[in-house]
């Protein structure tokens, strides 16, 4: 009886963060997905930068601006020092700089 209740709690659970994860604009309006990661950006770039770097393309930026909203405060330039959060969409490419993120010279 147990391992059924655990087998069915585990199940909803998947099915939720994989609904959670795939619906992530209702209506013109960002949803943020349950997960994020966080990094230091080491020079100035720009959102859009940031969303072609970490999800393959740039109008994804949506994603990065809602979950640092308090601290870019609708600014699309993040400066150089700045902690924010990257959510983990379906798009999501992990460590960018190491599929070949250079900082600029």
């Amino acid at each position: 009886m147990l391992k059924k209740i655990l087998t069915f709690s585990l199940s909803i659970g998947a099915t939720s963060v994989l609904f959670l994860g795939t619906a992530l604009v209702a209506k013109d309006k960002v949803v943020l997905p349950p997960s994020w990661t966080t990094t230091r950006i080491t020079y100035n770039i720009t959102v859009e930068e940031l969303a072609k770097r970490y999800y393959g393309d740039s109008k994804d930026y949506k994603y990065i601006l809602e979950a640092n909203k308090n601290i870019l405060r609708g600014n699309h330039i993040v400066p150089k020092n700045t902690e924010i959060k990257i959510p983990i969409t379906p798009k999501f490419r992990d460590q960018p700089e190491q599929l070949g993120w250079n900082s600029p010279s």
